[in-house]
């Protein structure tokens, strides 16, 4: 049986066609990264894992589709340089050159952080593809200790263009929730990690 993309996008992440992955910093921590650090079962499969680290062939444009102008997310394992505790960035024949490191806030508790990084490549930029940003998302405690090695990756390439706007119509995006494919307004601020970092405190 063959299906055509709208059909194997619905069957690979539960997600209906017309809708767009568009998480908020708190939700891209909330939903998915505690759970995927604390084991528990993710509510889709729109996150895979993927080493976007490494000296062979991991240049964004041999992890990623170099043509696409969505956002990629995935969860990755950071590795420490030796005994260190500096991160090893390298990636092919370039390097994830952090920008700049913003907290993630929420009731006026940091819960994360996300940091900007962009690809550089040593020496030439001949046979560079494209121009890559990438925001990392990490869990932190009440020490701003970072909580677990896996940390959340949204990736892209800005200088990809979309060549579909002249042949579809407009589309209205809807928001995509993961705990509904409709979600209603919040009737709570509580937070499932508020709470459980504050009872480790």
């Amino acid at each position: 049986m063959e299906f055509d993309s709208y059909e194997y996008q619905f069957l690979m992440t539960g997600i209906p066609p017309g809708y767009r992955f568009e998480p908020t910093d708190v939700e891209l921590l909330q939903d998915y990264l505690w759970k995927k650090v604390n084991g528990e079962p993710l509510p889709y499969n729109i996150i895979s894992e993927c080493e976007i680290y490494g000296n062979q062939d991991k240049e964004p444009w041999n992890v990623f589709i170099e043509t696409s102008t969505e956002t990629f997310y995935v969860f990755t394992k950071l590795k420490k340089k030796g005994k260190g505790k500096n991160i090893d960035r390298v990636a092919g024949c370039g390097t994830w050159k952090g920008q700049k490191t913003d907290p993630i806030m929420y009731e006026k508790m940091k819960i994360g952080n996300r940091k900007l990084f962009v690809y550089e490549v040593k020496g030439s930029n001949e046979g560079v593809k494209g121009h890559w940003i990438m925001h990392e998302f990490s869990l932190v405690d009440e020490e701003d200790k970072q909580i677990g090695d896996y940390v959340v990756c949204s990736i892209r390439n800005k200088n990809a263009k979309d060549d579909t706007d002249d042949e579809e119509p407009p589309m209205k995006k809807m928001r995509f929730n993961s705990e509904d494919h409709n979600p209603p307004e919040p009737t709570s601020s509580a937070c499932p990690l508020q709470t459980l970092l504050s009872d480790w405190s």
